[in-house]
């Protein structure tokens, strides 16, 4: 790589920015940005919307607070749900499912193991982010390899 590429100043196929699904990569070329609002969108009516309507049914329906508390956990159920668990299966919430993208680790590209889903898209200690999206079309398989 020439100090040219390093400062971003040339276009050669040798430069690779600094994590996988950084602006410009050319490993996954899709424009991603509308999407991701998109499925940010989802993802915050599937995070605050059952909590709303289980407090507007709580009070609407006035129910005797024995019972009440056995819905509690019907929230937070959706919440781990989306989050976690169905990052982890299908590597994407709802909204990046319905907006075709997929959630990838940002220092290899590979899946995210469970500390990266629990730590969300904090950056690590390197600085890299630890989920990036990017779009499924881009993805080349489960066993991709990294390009560096």
């Amino acid at each position: 790589m020439s100090s040219g590429d390093a400062f971003g100043l040339t276009s050669t196929p040798d430069f690779l920015p600094g994590y996988h699904g950084s602006d410009g990569d050319k490993r996954y070329p899709s424009p991603r940005k509308l999407r991701s609002m998109g499925a940010v969108l989802i993802d915050l009516v599937l995070l605050f919307g059952p909590a709303f309507a289980l407090g507007v049914l709580m009070v609407a329906v006035e129910m005797p607070r024995t019972n009440s508390y056995v819905l509690l956990p019907i929230p937070l159920a959706i919440i781990v749900g989306n989050w976690i668990l169905l990052r982890k299966w299908v590597h994407a919430t709802v909204g990046e499912l319905i907006f075709g993208l997929v959630a990838i680790r940002g220092r290899d590209g590979a899946w995210p193991g469970w500390s990266e889903l629990l730590s969300g898209r904090a950056p690590g200690h390197d600085g890299v982010p630890n989920i990036v999206r990017v779009r499924r079309c881009d993805i080349r398989g489960r066993g991709r390899e990294s390009d560096r």
